[in-house]
């Protein structure tokens, strides 16, 4: 999968492009509070592009501001990484340094072995007046493809466009890129995809999206002890556990999709 593809699909006006390389002096000033993070983002980064900005002024999408917090405008970014940080927590980590590093919610779109977007809700901090902090739980951070492969559902890069997005306000339109990511997700969940329909229900399918990867990572674990038990009994009831746990999660997996 291209880059271009991705930027195709969303369909930005030419009003919002930005496409300027952000340089690493930037992160280590902003994000980088202990020597381990600078290293990450020293060896991890190949490069950073703020492609685009998107605000009420070029896109006519109002801002948005509550006793939580305050999106005026939203950056898409686009970061390559380097070997050292291709995969696993290294790369989660660098991802979470770049949604702490920018003071808007950002749309960043990953290059790695793998294509993925990232999107992180912003709050203001308890204690520091004017600073805005993750909200709990993110960045959510989604697979698109292989590099070398686009497998995914067609539909889902007409759903990512902006013009199918919630216009009330960033936060919304920022919830509805959100909703697509958790559609995809529950497509390779479920292997039904489903465009997102309502964005209220965002905190639910979250919820069920990661009790059911709980549950798979459990299935799997258990498998792997009864392929090694000796004991008759043991391997009955370690069956019956899996069981239980695989009727679980395809109801979670149910209920994500009625979500959607």
């Amino acid at each position: 999968m291209s880059v271009q593809r991705l930027i195709k699909a969303l369909a930005l006006p030419e009003s919002t492009r930005v496409e300027q390389r952000v340089p690493k002096t930037l992160l280590f000033d902003q994000a980088a509070a202990t020597a381990a993070d600078r290293r990450s983002i020293k060896e991890g980064i190949e490069a950073l592009w703020w492609l685009a900005s998107l605000k009420p002024t070029n896109i006519g999408v109002p801002s948005f501001k509550d006793d939580q917090r305050e999106y005026l405008e939203i950056a898409f970014l686009h970061l390559t990484t380097r070997d050292a940080a291709s995969r696993g927590t290294k790369l989660a980590r660098l991802i979470e340094l770049l949604h702490r590093a920018i003071p808007y919610p950002v749309l960043l779109l990953v290059e790695s072995d793998v294509m993925l977007i990232s999107l992180a809700h912003k709050r203001w901090a308890q204690n520091e007046k004017d600073r805005m902090v993750l909200e709990e739980g993110y960045p959510h951070t989604t697979t698109i493809s292989d590099v070398t492969t686009d497998d995914t559902p067609v539909a889902f890069w007409s759903d990512l466009s902006l013009a199918n997005q919630p216009q009330t306000n960033l936060f919304n339109l920022y919830q509805g890129w959100l909703a697509c990511l958790l559609a995809l997700d529950a497509w390779r969940e479920t292997g039904q995809y489903r465009s997102p329909r309502n964005i209220d229900h965002l905190p639910r399918q979250r919820q069920c999206l990661h009790q059911a990867r709980e549950l798979a990572e459990e299935v799997l674990r258990l498998r792997k002890h009864a392929a090694k038990e000796s004991q008759m009994a043991r391997q009955v009831e370690l069956n019956l556990q899996i069981k239980q746990l695989e009727a679980e999660r395809t109801a979670l997996l149910q209920q994500l999709n009625e979500e959607l």
